[in-house]
């Protein structure tokens, strides 16, 4: 049987997601925001996708990687489409883009004003992929350990945005079908929140359901739970790099479980503690788990 793609071929928003690692609910949102692409529609009001579709979907990812906004995509694109497809990738983007809105979001964190952060947010989490969006929230939370009164704003800010993150995995959650393939995150001490469904988001792109823990419980507890409940691997975040003893002993332990370490630059220094266990510096977390 070939395994060429049919041009004339049209997709379901399911087999769609699983071509671009796009969620459906994303898919939609896109269609219904910024009217990023127009799908065929049936008598009964389906969506089906064609190969030009699903090109433009992976060159918006691209791009976003790049950090360009998901509202500048189609303009982009239109603007000057050959020159877009033949540019190579880039991680850099341009201030002008998020600049401006970090900066409301900065003013409304230090005034503590809700509704003008929600708003903001709602831009910051419309307009930019989990890699380009976990640098721009490192930055803000940067710029907040600096300043005098940090720990209001901080709290203020980490409520703020696990908040919105748990709303997007809460319909996630509550599809009819969720993925069948299941991923532990366990989050080290001090990890904050946020971080963690960051992570979960990213899991939910990657095809898998992530199932989220932390302290109290002890990493090593889940790894020995991992395989009798058939869970594909195991993500360990230590944003801060203050858990290498704990990860570095519990996997060299079990070393057949496939696990990542997602953490600091420090980690670039270590050796993995199994075949098994890929470690992750910071800009690296969210490339294709490739399970």
């Amino acid at each position: 049987m070939s395994n060429a793609i049919d041009q004339n071929a049209l997709y379901p928003i399911r087999e769609v997601a699983r071509l671009t690692g796009i969620n459906p609910i994303t898919l939609r949102a896109w269609e219904r925001r910024y009217q990023l692409i127009e799908p065929v529609r049936t008598e009964s009001g389906h969506r089906l996708y064609s190969q030009e579709h699903i090109d433009f979907l992976h060159e918006t990812l691209r791009l976003m990687d790049e950090g360009v906004p998901i509202s500048r995509i189609k303009a982009v694109i239109s603007e000057s489409p050959a020159q877009v497809m033949q540019s190579q990738p880039s991680t850099a983007w341009s201030d002008s883009d998020s600049g401006p809105l970090l900066e409301k979001i900065r003013l409304a964190l230090s005034q503590l004003q809700v509704q003008v952060l929600e708003r903001q947010l709602d831009r910051l989490f419309a307009d930019y992929s989990l890699n380009v969006l976990r640098v721009l929230l490192a930055e803000i939370e940067q710029q907040l350990q600096q300043q005098a009164q940090h720990k209001v704003a901080l709290a203020f800010w980490h409520n703020s945005v696990t908040r919105r993150l748990q709303v997007r995995l809460h319909a996630l959650y509550s599809q009819t079908v969720l993925p069948s393939k299941r991923i532990v995150i366990y989050a080290a001490a001090q990890t904050p929140e946020y971080l963690t469904k960051l992570v979960a988001l990213f899991c939910f792109e990657q095809g898998y359901q992530p199932l989220e823990f932390a302290q109290p419980i002890a990493f090593e507890s889940l790894l020995q739970l991992a395989k009798p409940y058939a869970m594909r691997g195991v993500l360990f975040v230590d944003a801060q790099g203050t858990a290498t003893a704990e990860w570095n002993t519990c996997v060299t332990q079990y070393a057949s479980m496939r696990t990542w370490v997602l953490g600091s630059d420090t980690v670039a220094e270590l050796q993995p503690p199994s075949v098994n266990c890929e470690l992750r510096v910071a800009e690296q977390w969210f490339a294709p788990l490739n399970l």
